[in-house]
């Protein structure tokens, strides 16, 4: 019985650590795509070379 408790408390503990995990890479996920959106209105990009011209 004492195993079991064991093993449920880590099983429980590991879920818990992979949800923490997952809301922080979905946060910076997030927060990093909304960067880029905004950095991409902000200055023009330069056009491509035209192939060849290298």
């Amino acid at each position: 019985m004492k195993v079991a408790l064991i093993v449920l408390w880590t099983l429980a503990a590991g879920v818990g650590l992979f949800l923490m995990v997952r809301s922080r890479i979905v946060t910076a996920t997030t927060a990093l795509t909304r960067d880029a959106a905004r950095d991409a209105e902000d200055r023009p990009r330069d056009p491509p070379d035209p192939p060849g011209a290298a």
